[in-house]
């Protein structure tokens, strides 16, 4: 590119796509207070979470590896995984934390777990992440760690130290969680050194590359962030936001789902009470007021029919402003109409 006036010519060379997807690397990994990634060049980045999720989906099928998926957790990704032909059972999310996983996960082959959790919102603490990585490395158990909350939560320990664990891996990232930057994302998709070549042969039969446009807008993001500090940056909004929905609650039959009274992210996992038969007459009952809820049953994947799970329901907290305060208020007034 060439920049031409009456006072002087000047020659920029723009950063070739490479140099970009660093720059957006670095800022992530010092952002994530992840050392353990600087100079990791094991790592592609997808559009969205989505594609980071059937990238790796199509690598365990590709293996025939049968899978344990955490739950509840987020349907999309036992959909993107079924649709692949993995084959999944289920890791309940208690089962993980107790850290009495040798007998579940015995019989499987790759382990695909969110941390931060969504819907719940729970966190694998530090030294349960540890043991689990090296007991996986010990079995020989690959695994795919979605941490696309992660800048919801104090980063606390390098996720990445699996890098020197001699532990097989895939994790994926997303900007989208985080920055809701009309449709402008991508996702950060990182593999161990002995898988990482068919893992780029599998992207490649998908995409060309990513958007140079959007990477460096998402890192001016991420250093902005940095710079101001993620509570100011993320957690004082979803905190505030947070605060409303749970007074919006009080004295109703509706609670936040014990195990998540700590949660950070941008969701709210609710128990309905005694108001309904079950999550669905929630959702259609609010539907009625304007008002859209997610079902709770969806998050428990491997649970169908007359073993679903139907006490749940979740919130969503960062919708647009006057959306959102629009919506505590009428949720308000129908919890109070309900328990007159």
């Amino acid at each position: 590119m060439t920049i031409k006036n009456s006072n002087f010519t000047d020659t920029y060379s723009e950063p070739t796509l490479t140099e970009i997807e660093m720059m957006g690397l670095l800022s992530r990994y010092d952002l994530a207070e992840s050392p353990s990634l600087s100079g990791y060049e094991n790592f592609k980045i997808c559009p969205t979470a989505s594609n980071s999720i059937d990238v790796a989906a199509a690598w365990l099928a590709q293996h025939q590896m049968k899978t344990a998926l955490i739950e509840p957790t987020f349907d999309n990704l036992y959909l993107i995984l079924k649709r692949r032909g993995v084959a999944l059972t289920s890791l309940p999310e208690d089962v993980l934390h107790s850290g009495d996983y040798d007998e579940k996960l015995k019989n499987v082959d790759a382990v695909f777990l969110v941390n931060p959790n969504n819907p719940t919102g729970r966190i694998i603490s530090s030294d349960l992440f540890r043991e689990f990585i090296n007991w996986c490395a010990d079995n020989k158990k690959v695994v795919v760690l979605d941490h696309s909350f992660r800048f919801f939560v104090p980063q606390t320990f390098d996720v990445y130290q699996m890098v020197d664990s001699g532990v097989t891996f895939i994790t994926l990232e997303d900007t989208g969680k985080v920055w809701p930057t009309q449709e402008l994302k991508a996702s950060l998709l990182v593999s161990s050194a002995d898988i990482f070549h068919e893992i780029d042969l599998i992207y490649d039969e998908i995409f060309l590359c990513h958007s140079n446009f959007t990477l460096l807008i998402l890192t001016e993001f991420l250093r902005d962030a940095k710079w101001r500090g993620l509570y100011d940056a993320v957690w004082k909004n979803v905190e505030k936001r947070r605060n409303l929905f749970r007074h919006a609650l009080a004295d109703s039959m509706m609670t936040i789902n014990e195990e998540s009274l700590s949660s950070m992210l941008s969701v709210e996992w609710v128990r309905h009470g005694s108001y309904f038969a079950n999550d669905l007459d929630v959702v259609e009952h609010f539907k009625l007021q304007q008002l859209v809820l997610l079902p709770g049953r969806q998050f428990y994947w491997n649970h169908k029919g007359r073993e679903a799970k139907t006490e749940f329901i979740r919130f969503a907290l960062m919708k647009p402003e006057n959306e959102f305060i629009n919506a505590i208020a009428l949720l308000e007034q129908e919890l109070k109409m309900l328990a007159a």
